[in-house]
């Protein structure tokens, strides 16, 4: 893989440009009590970057069919809000700084989430970044969730790139399996998930932070 060739950099949103995973944890675990539904993490590190028709699915298939499983997700989500929206918003380390470099070096920028919309422009203007992304897209213009890459597929569209020339970042399993078998160049920066061995042969590079990002596409 030739850094020199990437022209355009695809971000997910939730666990990689914000540091929200924790928070929709903790709100997953207090609307599951409240419902007597314990969610596990290990479930959790499933679902993340899926859409909610996936995350449904799955819920299914892990804990049967006893379960109201979107008055569930609905409690979460405004547990979720209310905390997220109680706090400046919580901007992962390097963010600023990635972007900045991205932009001076005129790199072509898109956001590809399985998050709402609305939800996703709320953030990125009250992270102070909606500058940097003409490029959206969410969860509700795909049929097809991740692993899927169809939600990368468009994002490279929008942008007029083809994967290879594309740098997909990502913190889930689900999402870096995506970029994969899309073809994309793909780093996964963790945050509540840790690769395991296989995943690690596969993907082009893991970085601790987007900082990192920004220093390893400096060496190119």
């Amino acid at each position: 893989m030739e850094k020199k060739k990437i022209a355009g950099v695809i971000f997910d949103q939730d666990g990689l440009l914000f540091d929200t995973e924790r928070v929709s944890a903790v709100a997953w675990g207090i609307a599951g009590d409240e419902l007597g539904f314990h969610v596990e993490e290990a479930f959790l590190c499933t679902i993340r970057g899926a859409n909610f028709r996936d995350a449904v699915k799955r819920l299914r298939e892990t804990y049967g069919e006893d379960y109201d499983f979107f008055k569930l997700r609905e409690r979460k989500q405004e547990i979720f809000l209310k905390i997220l929206r109680e706090q400046e918003m919580p901007v992962k380390p390097g963010v600023h700084e990635l972007l900045a470099y991205l932009q001076e070096h005129n790199y072509k920028i898109a956001l590809a989430t399985a998050s709402a919309r609305e939800y996703t422009r709320d953030n990125l203007r009250l992270a102070g970044i909606d500058q940097y992304f003409h490029h959206i897209v969410t969860g509700d213009m795909v049929k097809e969730a991740k692993p899927n890459p169809q939600i990368f597929f468009q994002a490279a569209e929008m942008i007029g790139e083809e994967p290879e020339h594309c740098l997909v970042l990502e913190d889930s399993l689900n999402g870096v399996e995506a970029g994969l078998r899309g073809g994309f160049v793909t780093v996964m920066v963790p945050d509540l998930t840790q690769p395991g061995e296989d995943l690690r042969r596969r993907v082009d590079k893991i970085c601790h932070s987007l900082l990192e990002v920004r220093d390893w596409l400096m060496e190119a």
